[in-house]
């Protein structure tokens, strides 16, 4: 990602109505850091509509991960066997439902912690794996590779902004996850 689509990581949502009458979303961050450790504990310093918007997207993501039927979901996956359409089948078989079992206990955790002040370790966890996948499916829907620049003009904005906000998180929560 270049460095003015990553600056774009902002913040909660706010709606506004231009003159087409098209929605326009803004992105702003009203704090540098969105989680903070303090020794086993992570602080979440995130705002109420920040949570909410968190909690909001986890559900949508296990509603998605449940069904199990978006061809967007392949890249959540990992290829284990590339060239060997067998062996991945096999590898597929299984390894497949146990990671569906696992997307789906951290987005349940994402949304019951999202209203928290702080995680364990394994609570943080589950908020990395949601906001990864949340940035793997919406990266692929948006079909943005890393040399992509962010247009605010650009029709598809609000959600490019919204997949530099979940990297921005992300980003967060590993640098919390690691100063552990």
């Amino acid at each position: 990602m270049s460095s003015d689509f990553t600056s774009m990581a902002c913040g909660p949502h706010f709606s506004e109505t231009t003159g087409d009458r098209n929605p326009k979303v803004i992105f702003r961050r009203r704090r540098a850091v969105a989680f903070s450790r303090d020794g086993d504990r992570i602080h979440v310093l995130l705002e109420s509509d920040e949570r909410e918007l968190v909690a909001e997207l986890a559900r949508q993501f296990h509603s998605v991960v449940a069904a199990d039927e978006d061809p967007d979901l392949t890249r959540l996956y990992p290829i284990a066997y590339v060239g060997d359409c067998e062996r991945q089948t096999d590898y597929a078989d299984l390894v497949h439902e146990d990671l569906v079992r696992t997307r789906l206990e951290a987005a349940d955790t994402v949304v019951i912690t999202s209203q928290s002040d702080s995680l364990d370790d394994g609570q943080l966890d589950a908020w990395m794996q949601v906001l990864n996948g949340l940035r793997l499916l919406l990266g692929t829907r948006l079909d943005i590779s890393e040399e992509d620049g962010f247009d605010p003009e650009a029709v598809d904005a609000p959600q490019r902004a919204l997949l530099a906000w979940l990297g921005f998180l992300l980003e967060e929560a590993v640098g919390a996850a690691s100063d552990g």
